[in-house]
């Protein structure tokens, strides 16, 4: 068994924590799903669900009462959403899928029952629950203290979720000047930016929208942020 969190980018693989028979117990009564991009998985104040990511891309997110939003981490394969709802209910934050992504949605009842009684699976819910938490802080770090390509991928990604839960689409509404001021940074070096990420094939832009053409990579670039160094 392999006991292990991705050192690349300290996120977890949930089930790598688990014997054979202990993922046996917590797949038990689960059912497979798969969702478009744009899906809420749950909201605040819904009823709990503890989800095991199989592919594709899931932003957890806080919101306030006139609509903000700040995004708290992103999740990829083999990673827990909602772990907290293991020890508490309901949930304390929002999910959404970012890209067409394939869960596991466990059953919440037989993996509380199995936590409570098999101290490897609480490890292995701690573990998921202490990245999220270390990662949600080194978020918050990189609005001032990563290089520009990561500060603006942080703020396109924020931007384009929250579009697409309204639109359906990763658009970044917003002008260079309103990015550069909202990075902390000129038009110019804003406009490079841009740039390097267009000829990634990353984004593609006009003027006044920022259209996200391969989420997964502009994550990939904020995660980098949150690699232990």
């Amino acid at each position: 068994m392999a006991v292990r969190a991705r050192a690349a980018d300290e996120n977890v693989d949930f089930m790598s924590f688990l014997s054979e028979a202990n993922r046996r117990r917590v797949l038990a009564k689960s059912t497979r799903i798969v969702y478009p991009p744009g899906t809420l998985l749950f909201g605040e104040g819904d009823p709990p669900r503890v989800i095991l990511i199989e592919h594709g891309l899931v932003r957890i997110f806080r919101t306030v009462p006139d609509g903000r939003q700040a995004t708290v981490a992103f999740l990829c394969a083999h990673e827990l959403v909602g772990g907290s709802m293991v020890v508490s209910e309901p949930p304390w934050a929002c999910a959404q899928t970012v890209v067409k992504s394939t869960v596991t949605d466990l059953d919440v009842e037989t993996v509380r029952d199995i936590a409570s009684t098999q101290i490897q699976v609480m490890t292995a819910v701690a573990s998921q629950l202490a990245v999220l938490v270390r990662n949600a802080h080194r978020l918050v770090a990189l609005r001032s203290l990563g290089n520009i390509t990561q500060r603006l991928a942080y703020d396109l990604l924020e931007r384009a979720c929250q579009a697409q839960l309204e639109m359906g689409r990763l658009d970044a509404i917003v002008t260079q000047q309103e990015l550069a001021a909202s990075i902390g940074s000129s038009r110019e070096v804003v406009s490079r930016a841009l740039k390097g990420l267009r000829a990634a094939g990353i984004i593609k832009s006009a003027p006044g929208v920022v259209r996200i053409a391969d989420p997964v990579r502009l994550s990939d670039t904020v995660r980098a942020f949150l690699s232990p160094s």
